[in-house]
């Protein structure tokens, strides 16, 4: 009797943890069919909010909690881009102004073409209650040329990083996916510009670097990648090192600008291999300011950016090495 109790104890024993590993395994399979991101391959079953081509957006916004975003285009000489703006704060709000980089052209795309993770269908009050949509201030607004757009954003849902979404116009909910509900969460520094220039390294052939008046131009050697005088097969070290640390700086921000008495430090422009521009950097410094000043300007920044500024130093230590076999003719202009 005591050996059949034994046995009928493992056997529990062995069914609980059965039950157990079941359950486990049917939780795991629950959260991963409810938080899967879907593909954004041309697949005809995705179900989007609105379908439209990323060429009619003309602005995105959106507010998530005190901030307010807004990207628009914008044109300029060098042709069209994607501005933002930031805002902060309640009562005493502070706005400030930023190129978009890749991240902000990714999102208006989604949003172009804003898709769903679930369609909920017309919602009823106590499901706007639920999902946390009554009185919700958090929105998302994409303007296209014919029309405007809008969702009142609700709670996140339970474990994931989505969050319900409301259209007002035809009172049906959604699912926004994680992708763009974290890329709004974060703010302009998700969105705004990071690279100095885009052109790839195989574009690049030569420079053309511009200091106090005096200018030098180099060549990129094909086998090695290394920096020469124009017609010559041997690196010149000190160049090398020097435009080593030029391709190191990067944008701290856009929320300073420097004053009215800022100067430029140095000034590169990048050609091809037809001789053309691929882009350019300026180097500026704001004597006035105590603590951090340096400022980029590029094609891709439009206005002076923040430069991280240990590395802007050692640009500016290196600026000797820019020049050190510069042979200057009468005009200030290197003979090479």
């Amino acid at each position: 009797m005591k050996g059949f109790t034994s046995l009928r104890g493992a056997a529990g024993m062995t069914d609980l943890r059965f039950h157990a590993i079941l359950f486990g395994v049917v939780l795991i399979a629950t959260y991963f069919t409810w938080s899967r991101d879907v593909s954004y391959g041309g697949d005809d079953n995705i179900v989007r909010i609105w379908d439209r081509d990323s060429t009619e957006v003309l602005a995105l916004g959106y507010r998530i909690g005190d901030t307010e975003i807004r990207i628009e285009r914008r044109t300029d000489q060098a042709g069209d881009y994607l501005w933002g703006t930031e805002t902060v704060g309640g009562d005493a709000p502070v706005t400030s102004e930023f190129p978009v980089g890749s991240p902000g052209n990714n999102l208006l795309d989604r949003f172009a073409g804003l898709r769903t993770v679930r369609d909920l269908g017309p919602l009823s009050s106590e499901m706007m209650t639920r999902f946390g949509l009554v009185g919700a201030s958090d929105r998302l607004t994409v303007q296209f040329g014919d029309e405007q757009r809008e969702l009142v954003l609700g709670d996140e849902v339970y474990g994931v990083e989505q969050r319900y979404a409301y259209e007002p116009a035809t009172g049906v909910g959604h699912v926004l996916p994680r992708d763009v509900v974290t890329t709004m969460a974060n703010g302009r520094g998700a969105i705004r510009e990071r690279w100095v220039n885009r052109f790839s390294t195989e574009e690049l052939a030569r420079v053309r670097v511009q200091v106090d008046g005096t200018v030098r131009t180099m060549s990129r050697l094909a086998d090695t990648g290394e920096w020469a005088d124009p017609g010559s097969p041997a690196p010149d070290i000190a160049f090398g090192t020097f435009m080593q640390r030029v391709n190191e700086l990067a944008i701290e921000g856009f929320a300073a600008r420097p004053g009215p008495g800022v100067r430029v430090l140095v000034r590169v422009e990048y050609l091809d291999h037809d001789n053309e521009a691929l882009g350019f950097m300026e180097l500026l410094r704001d004597d006035s300011r105590e603590a951090d000043p340096y400022f980029i300007v590029s094609e891709t920044t439009r206005v002076p950016a923040q430069a991280m500024t240990f590395l802007a130093e050692l640009v500016e230590q290196g600026l000797a090495g820019a020049l050190s076999g510069a042979a200057r003719g009468p005009a200030g202009l290197s003979s090479s």
